[in-house]
């Protein structure tokens, strides 16, 4: 059976991963508040370019295919499907899927959200109920995830009060005075190497070192160092959080 032009069922059978992921990656046509972006992994590089174009040439409601010219640390291939973020795009995802079932041979697809590990079965309810179609409902989305991403960093154990409005964090530890909250302004958050791109130079004075040493005392193990623009790094595990002191 033809499915697309050049592309029979089973043609990618056994090399396209049965698990995507949505919203993980930043868009390259536009706002990712608009744009949602599907990334499958494929084993080489020409069958995700067969991929690609299956996507490109069949489907009007794909904004851009691209597929990696390059593997990545798993050794495998990305090809990202771009979809604008509208109302029905969970009957266009699910349109799709359908059609790539038939040329990889996968019974159901499964799918993660942005950078969580968790997956959910591709059926026609969790397209609905999982994805934010709007824009307003991605924000939402987001900005939910992010904070309980900053929390369990900061506050894996429940040792805080913690709170994130804005992109201002208030912390407190448990039975500390009132005069004791810290706040900061959350610069950025996410894995260390790509926030470290980011850091201009850092500060190794004294009244640095004793800022650091303090942050340590009250936070825990963390490596936390400062930049010269006054701005401090708290990195653990791979991850990174780059704050300033916000009104002390």
């Amino acid at each position: 059976m033809q499915v697309n032009e050049g592309l029979k069922a089973g043609d990618l059978e056994g090399v396209v991963s049965k698990t995507f992921s949505v919203d993980q990656y930043k868009s390259k046509m536009g706002d990712d508040r608009n744009i949602m972006v599907l990334a499958f992994s494929v084993d080489s590089l020409a069958p995700a370019k067969d991929l690609e174009r299956f996507a490109e040439t069949g489907y009007k409601e794909v904004m851009d295919a691209d597929a990696t010219p390059g593997t990545l640390e798993d050794g495998k291939h990305r090809v990202f499907v771009e979809f604008a973020r509208v109302e029905q795009v969970d009957q266009h995802i699910y349109k799709f899927l359908e059609d790539l079932k038939k040329l990889t041979n996968i019974e159901m697809f499964q799918f993660t959200y942005h950078k969580r590990d968790v997956p959910f079965e591709a059926s026609a309810k969790n397209l609905a109920d999982v994805l934010p179609r709007t824009p307003i409902a991605y924000t939402q989305k987001v900005n939910s995830l992010r904070l309980g991403e900053v929390k369990d960093f900061f506050d894996k154990f429940a040792m805080m009060e913690f709170k994130l409005d804005n992109n201002i964090m208030s912390v407190k530890k448990h039975g500390m005075k009132e005069q004791e909250n810290l706040k900061f302004n959350l610069h950025a958050f996410g894995e260390t190497q790509m926030l470290l791109k980011e850091v201009k130079a850092f500060s190794i004075d004294q009244n640095a070192m004793a800022e650091c040493l303090h942050l340590t005392k009250y936070f825990g193990p963390y490596q936390i160092t400062k930049t010269t623009e006054d701005r401090f790094i708290f990195s653990k595990e791979g991850e990174s959080a780059l704050l300033s002191k916000c009104g002390w």
